[in-house]
C-alpha cells in the first residue's frame, strides 16, 4: 500500500511539473507573441513614416478633405483594409462611373494604402493598428473599427463639411447628395434594418416612424451628416474612446439617438430656440411630414432613408423591393448574407454590379449552362410552403447543380449556375409563419433569383468560387466582352446521353464553344443521379476515377437553413436543415 501512494504521489509530481512547464512554455509564448506584436507596430509605423516620407503626405487633413469636397463641401468617404481591396475597387468604378469628384477611401493598413496609390485612387492612410486580415462580425477588431470611422465623421464635420460615409461594401450607384439635400434641416439620415418599406412612393419621403421602433435597428453602413450633428457625434466618438474593442458603433449610436425617445415634432427647447424665425416655422412644419425625427434629447434631426431605394441585403436580395417597383437603388449594401465576404462578393456578381477583370468573364476551358428546374409542385406544394416543402425545393436544385458541377468540373469548364426559387426566408432566428424574417413582408416568398448562399456557402468552393463557377447573371453582365456575348447569343447546345459513358464525354470534350448549353441536364439529373456515377444502371458516364476526382473537388461544399417557423415547429419539422453537394 505503501508503494502505491508514493507511485501515485510521485505520478502526480510529474503531472504538476508538466502542468509548470506547460504553464512556462505558455507565458514564455505569450511573452514572445507580445514582443513579436510590439515589433510589428514598430514596423508598421516605420512603413507607414517611409511611405510618408516617399509620397507625401498620407492623412486626412483638412485642405486636403475641403479640396475633395469643392465649393459645396460634401464629401464621400470609405475605407477599407488590404484584404478587401477589391470591394474598394468595385466601389471607386461606381463613384467614377457617376463621375464624382468629390470623394475619398482611407487606408487601415499600409499595404492597402500603397496598392490604392498604385491604382491612382484618391485616398488618405486612416493610421490604425486594426489586422489586414478578416474583420469578424462582432469581433475586438470589427468593435476597434467603429472609433476610426466615426472619427472621420468628426473630422468632417469639424471642417465644416457635409458628409456621407459609406462601408466598402455599400455601393453607391446613384449621386447622393442631390437626395439629402431634400431634407436640410437634417443633422444626419441612416439607413436601416427595418425589413419593409414605408416611404410609399418612387423617390419620395423618408420611411415613417414606423421604421424607427424599438425592433428597427438603425444600420450606419451608409450614413449622412451635418453640422448640426456635431453634438451627437462628439458623445459617439468619446463612448467608442472609453471602450474601443468593446462598445459597438452602430449600438452606441442607436442608443444615443433613441435616449428621451423620439419626437416626430420639435420639441419644445428647439422650438424656443428659434420662436419667431423663418427656420423654426420650416421646421414645425416640415419635420413630422418629411419623415425627420427629433432625437438625442431632442436636440438633433434625423431621418431613416428609404429601404427600397438604399438597400440592405434583404431589401435587395430577397424581398427585391427595388426590382419590383423598379426604382433604381442609390446603394446595395451587403447585409443579411450568410457566406461571409465570398458571399458578398457572389451576391454583388449576381446583381451585376462587382467589378471584375474581362477575363473573368471568359476563363479557360470555357463555360457550361442548363436550364434550371423548380417544378411548380414543389414552389407551391398543396397546403402551402413548410420547412419540409422549401428543404425538398432545395435538395431537388441541389441535385441539378451537383450533376452539372460535375460534368463541368470534368470537362474543364465553369459552372454558370442557374437562379435558385426559395420557397422560405433564411435567418439566424425562428422565421415568422409566413416563412419571412418577422418583419419581412409577407410577399416576399417565394424568392425568385435566391441567393445563393440560401443553399451553399460560396465560402465552401476551395480555392475560391472563381475556380469552379460563374453566376446565373454572368451572360446577362453588360460588363462582358463582345466576343462572349456573341458566343453567349449563340451556344453550342446539345442534349446530354446519360448512359453514354466514355464516347459521351469524348463528344462533349471536342466540343470548341465557349458556351456548352445542355438543355436536359437538370431533368437527368433530378431524375436519376446514377447517370454521372461510375458503375451506374447502364454504364455511368464519369469513370470511377472522374467521380472520385469530383468528390474530392467539393468535399466541403455545403450549406444550410434556418430557422424553422414556430407552426412548423409544432408539427414536428426541423428547426434547421443542412445540405451538402455530395450527399442529396
Amino acid at each position: 500500500m505503501v508503494s502505491v501512494i508514493v507511485e501515485l504521489r510521485n505520478q502526480r509530481a510529474a503531472l504538476q511539473a508538466a502542468i509548470n512547464q506547460s504553464s512556462l512554455l505558455l507565458a514564455e509564448r505569450r511573452a514572445e507573441r507580445r514582443t513579436e506584436r510590439r515589433a510589428e507596430r514598430r514596423l508598421a509605423v516605420a512603413d507607414d513614416e517611409e511611405l510618408v516620407e516617399d509620397t507625401g503626405s498620407s492623412a486626412l487633413t483638412e485642405e486636403r478633405a475641403r479640396v475633395a469636397a469643392g465649393p459645396a463641401g460634401k464629401l464621400l468617404l470609405t475605407f477599407v483594409n488590404r484584404i478587401r481591396l477589391d470591394f474598394a475597387t468595385t466601389w471607386v468604378s461606381h463613384v467614377r462611373r457617376l463621375k464624382m469628384t468629390n470623394w475619398l477611401v482611407g487606408a487601415t493598413d499600409v499595404k492597402a494604402l500603397r496598392s490604392l496609390r498604385r491604382s491612382g485612387v484618391p485616398c488618405f492612410s486612416m493610421r490604425t493598428r486594426l489586422p489586414e486580415g478578416e474583420w469578424d462580425w462582432g469581433s475586438p477588431s470589427f468593435k476597434a473599427l467603429g472609433q476610426h470611422k466615426v472619427e472621420l465623421i468628426h473630422r468632417a464635420l469639424r471642417w465644416g463639411l457635409e458628409v456621407v460615409i459609406t462601408d466598402v461594401d455599400a455601393l453607391v450607384l446613384r449621386e447622393p447628395f442631390a437626395y439629402m439635400a431634400r431634407w436640410p434641416d437634417a443633422g444626419f439620415l441612416t439607413t436601416s434594418d427595418h425589413l419593409s418599406n414605408t416611404s410609399g412612393a418612387a423617390d419620395g419621403g423618408l420611411e415613417d416612424r414606423s421604421a424607427t421602433g424599438p425592433g428597427s435597428a438603425f444600420n450606419i453602413g451608409f450614413m449622412m451628416f451635418r453640422k448640426s450633428a456635431m453634438p451627437l457625434v462628439e458623445e459617439w466618438r468619446r463612448r467608442l474612446r472609453q471602450d474601443p474593442n468593446g462598445r459597438w458603433d452602430q449600438g452606441e449610436f442607436g442608443t444615443l439617438v433613441r435616449r428621451g425617445g423620439l419626437r416626430f415634432s420639435p420639441p419644445p427647447a428647439a422650438a424656443a430656440a428659434t420662436a419667431g424665425t423663418a427656420a423654426a416655422a420650416a421646421a414645425t412644419a416640415a419635420a413630422p411630414s418629411r419623415g425627420l425625427f427629433w432625437g438625442y434629447g431632442g436636440t438633433v434631426a434625423g431621418g431613416v432613408l428609404p429601404a427600397a431605394l438604399f438597400c440592405g441585403g434583404h431589401h435587395f436580395f430577397v424581398s427585391q423591393l427595388a426590382q419590383r417597383s423598379g426604382w433604381p437603388p442609390y446603394s446595395i449594401h451587403t447585409t443579411f448574407q450568410y457566406g461571409g465576404a465570398p458571399g458578398k462578393r457572389h451576391r454583388l456578381r449576381e446583381a451585376m454590379v462587382w467589378e471584375d477583370p474581362p477575363e473573368y468573364y471568359d476563363p479557360p476551358g470555357g463555360l457550361l449552362t442548363f436550364e434550371p428546374d423548380a417544378p411548380a409542385r414543389l414552389v407551391a406544394p398543396p397546403g402551402g410552403m413548410s420547412t419540409e416543402g422549401h428543404a425538398a425545393l432545395m435538395r431537388h436544385q441541389l441535385r441539378a447543380i451537383r450533376g452539372a458541377l460535375a460534368l463541368a468540373s470534368t470537362l474543364g469548364r465553369r459552372l454558370v449556375l442557374p437562379p435558385l426559387t426559395c420557397g422560405l426566408d433564411k435567418y439566424w432566428a425562428p422565421l415568422s409563419d409566413a416563412g419571412v424574417i418577422p418583419g419581412a413582408p409577407r410577399w416576399a416568398v417565394p424568392i425568385a433569383r435566391c441567393p445563393l448562399d440560401h443553399l451553399l456557402n460560396p465560402a465552401e468552393l476551395r480555392p475560391s468560387a472563381d475556380a469552379h463557377v460563374r453566376e446565373f447573371s454572368l451572360l446577362a453582365n453588360p460588363r462582358l466582352p463582345a466576343a462572349m456575348r456573341a458566343a453567349a447569343a449563340a451556344p453550342h447546345a446539345t442534349p446530354l446521353q446519360p448512359r453514354g459513358g466514355a464516347a459521351e464525354l469524348a463528344r462533349l470534350r471536342a466540343v470548341t464553344a465557349r458556351v456548352l448549353h445542355v438543355p436536359n441536364l437538370a431533368a437527368t439529373a433530378t431524375a436519376d443521379d446514377a447517370w454521372s456515377r461510375a458503375g451506374g444502371g447502364g454504364g455511368g458516364l464519369l469513370t470511377a476515377a472522374e467521380w472520385a476526382a469530383f468528390e474530392r473537388r467539393f468535399a466541403s461544399l455545403q450549406g444550410g437553413w434556418c430557422c424553422a417557423p414556430p407552426r412548423d415547429r409544432r408539427r414536428g419539422m426541423p428547426h434547421n436543415v443542412g445540405f451538402h453537394i455530395l450527399r442529396v
